[in-house]
């Protein structure tokens, strides 16, 4: 089996052209067929070398194209013949993010819109509109230009979803709810279910309070698989610009994500809660409901959030503190085996022993 996916040729040319990152040293000749780790890279390879040492086994390898730290280059400019292609560059992760584009060999799985597509007739499509198989469009949907539906995904009445948007399979979005434009949703995500709202009586019984509110995703988002982001009660549940999610998260009803927020898997956030700006969680983090949050908070993983964040920070723990602080509590429990020896000692020396 060809291990080498993202099979595909790819000019030097194009690659400077098209990466602003990027400062050319020398050649522009190369074809690219594949961006590959220095470790496996061939002779038709690019590779990005954050390191000298990565570098030195791009070499080995004989790759043909070389992206390097700028502060690289006067220390092993001297490695390369004249045949192989070099760039340099200030920010080795934001050139990867502009290169890969260039090799990204995704493809729809069919064009147009796919005959086993079930779309009622009031649903409004754009130009170029991708739907696959199975995908179910109700009334009143509104789907704008360029946009892909996945298949066996579902798009309840008066929903819509911005131009550029691309759905992956088995993507629900709810009622009245709404993606914006140039959005890249995963497999499996849920916008708009019911928010968890009960009421309990005096024999114990939970009624449901109906949950009449909606979603609204900004433009520029992206999701992993499996997020799901409950519809409010009565308002809206928002999700801000450009803000990026992992896999497994859940937002609840009527919560506010803010702008440009990067979220790691397992992140959980309980209803009515308001987060900034900037907003950046680490794995299993987790937040109470009817908080607010301030802008540029961080959250180290695991950490627990129980009372509102009123300023910047990095924050750990549960229940949260300031990350310094958190740290010095890490490293004093890793002592609390040896100071409960010494008690031990000292209460039995006292004779004060139970």
């Amino acid at each position: 089996m060809n291990s080498q996916v993202n099979q595909m040729s790819v000019e030097a040319s194009a690659i400077t052209a098209s990466c602003p990152s990027l400062k050319l040293v020398q050649s522009q000749t190369s074809t690219f067929t594949q961006v590959a780790p220095p470790t496996s890279a061939t002779a038709t390879s690019l590779v990005f070398a954050g390191t000298d040492e990565l570098l030195q086994q791009a070499l080995k390898q004989n790759a043909l194209g070389y992206v390097i730290p700028e502060k690289l280059l006067p220390q092993v400019q001297n490695a390369f013949d004249k045949s192989k292609s070099l760039w340099t560059t200030t920010n080795i992760h934001m050139s990867m993010a502009e290169v890969l584009k260039l090799f990204n060999g995704y493809k729809p799985m069919n064009i147009g819109i796919h005959p086993q597509a079930a779309i009622d007739p009031s649903a409004r499509l754009g130009k170029n509109v991708i739907v696959e198989a199975f995908a179910v469009i109700g009334k009143n949907v509104v789907i704008g230009d360029n946009c892909i539906i996945g298949a066996q995904s579902v798009l309840e009445n008066g929903s819509s979803v911005g131009e550029g948007s691309h759905l992956s399979a088995q993507v629900f979005l709810g009622f009245n709810c709404h993606i914006g434009k140039n959005c890249i949703v995963g497999p499996q995500n849920v916008f708009g279910s019911d928010g968890f709202g009960f009421v309990t009586d005096k024999q114990g019984n939970h009624h449901k309070i109906p949950q009449i509110g909606n979603v609204v995703v900004e433009d520029n988002c992206e999701f992993g698989a499996l997020c799901a982001i409950d519809r409010a009660a009565l308002t809206e549940t928002r999700i801000r610009k450009g803000s990026k999610f992992d896999n497994f998260i859940h937002i609840a009803h009527n919560c506010e994500i803010g702008e440009n927020a990067l979220i790691t898997a397992g992140f959980i956030v309980a209803g009515s809660t308001k987060i900034g700006k900037q907003f950046i969680a680490a794995g299993g983090a987790g937040v109470l409901g009817h908080l607010t949050v301030a802008d540029n908070v961080v959250l180290t993983a695991r950490t627990g959030v129980i009372s509102s964040i009123d300023k910047p920070g990095v924050y750990g723990g549960y229940p949260h503190l300031e990350q310094k602080e958190n740290l010095k509590i890490m490293m004093s429990q890793q002592s609390l085996p040896r100071i409960r020896r010494s008690v031990a000692k000292i209460l039995k020396h006292l004779g004060l022993e139970e």
